[in-house]
């Protein structure tokens, strides 16, 4: 049987199950997870998205996906690990979408290319409504703080690699770099905020604006 991924283990029987939500794989799609975790984790984010993060509960989870309810503490343990792993869960495969369709894009396409990725992630309305349903509760508990904060720093990694720099997480180090990804990451949310509040608000402004500011730096030229 293949290993499951970072934060999976595999018993005796060759079930897989959560054994540590702060060490996911964030490299791994979602659909390397065993199917019945994948099936409740699409559950309790539709749960999330449409009753809000009071309704959900292991019991409305299990219904939703149609799984045996001892599944969800099976994979998750309890509340919090289920939490965490929607919170891994919300625009992952996005993101590794996004990168594999930068992959090869020729320099002078680079920067209209990004744009349109960050585009398209802003406009994941449903996952963005998850993440600002959770994110008050993530402020409050320590855990899940230190998981957005690892989460995050994955999402600086690959505006990196969508800029066309190989070692995104080294590329990290560096101040400039750093400040870019943050100011992207930050673009996309901001975005999304103001789509989600008015779904007609027109977002070609702030992105023909950012794509102009893109052009002027030397790195967003960089060759991949």
């Amino acid at each position: 049987m293949t290993a499951p991924p970072g934060g999976w283990s595999t018993d005796e029987d060759g079930h897989a199950r959560l054994t540590d939500h702060l060490h996911f794989a964030f490299e791994d799609p979602l659909s390397s997870l065993p199917g019945t975790a994948r099936n409740l984790l699409v559950a309790a984010k539709e749960i999330v998205a449409d009753e809000g993060f009071e309704a959900l509960t292991l019991k409305a989870v299990s219904e939703r996906a149609g799984e045996n309810k001892a599944m969800v503490s099976y994979y998750f343990d309890n509340k919090a690990g289920l939490v965490a792993a929607v919170l891994d869960s919300v625009i992952h495969d996005e993101y590794l979408a996004s990168l594999d369709r930068m992959k090869d894009v020729a320099p002078d396409e680079r920067i209209p290319r990004l744009v349109e990725e960050m585009r398209r992630m802003a406009a994941s309305a449903d996952d963005f409504t998850v993440f600002f349903e959770l994110l008050p509760h993530v402020l409050r508990d320590d855990v899940l703080r230190r998981r957005m904060v690892m989460l995050i720093r994955w999402y600086w990694k690959m505006k990196l690699e969508w800029l066309g720099i190989p070692d995104g997480a080294g590329g990290l180090a560096d101040p400039d770099l750093l400040g870019i990804a943050q100011i992207l990451s930050a673009v996309i949310d901001g975005l999304a905020i103001q789509a989600a509040v008015d779904p007609d608000v027109d977002l070609a402004n702030p992105y023909r604006a950012l794509a102009r500011m893109l052009e002027s730096l030397e790195v967003a030229r960089a060759d991949a």
